[in-house]
């Protein structure tokens, strides 16, 4: 029974801090806008702490970095056991800078990620 009770209190937990919707690209009109596709000219490795899931926090991560129509593509490697999660974001450089993807990053469920540049971005040939 403690163990029936222990496994719905996390599987709960992880549903609740992963369910918040990312914020959406909107129009003048306030309509929610759709992006054309993307053509990635830089790539840069983020740290994020504060993930406790890939499907949800990798979700919402992914879909919020995408609705700024800079972003190509976004791919993360999670190890549940590391306190600090690594993603790898294409995105063109003329549309967004690095500063910005990371404070958008922190701003994402009432701050409960934390984000750095994992070194320098670097041009895509």
């Amino acid at each position: 029974m403690k163990f029936l009770n222990s496994f719905l209190f996390i599987l709960l937990s992880t549903l609740v801090a992963c369910n918040t919707k990312a914020p959406t690209a909107k129009n003048k009109s306030g309509a929610q806008s759709v992006c054309a596709p993307t053509q990635a000219n830089t790539s840069i490795k983020i740290g994020v702490k504060g993930m406790v899931c890939l499907m949800g926090c990798g979700s919402l991560i992914r879909k919020s970095l995408k609705q700024t129509c800079a972003v190509e593509s976004v791919s993360i490697n999670y190890i549940d056991t590391l306190m600090e999660q690594t993603i790898i974001v294409k995105y063109d450089r003329k549309k967004i800078a690095p500063k910005q993807m990371l404070s958008l990053l922190q701003e994402i469920n009432d701050h409960q990620f934390e984000a750095r540049a994992i070194g320098s971005a670097q041009s895509i040939q």
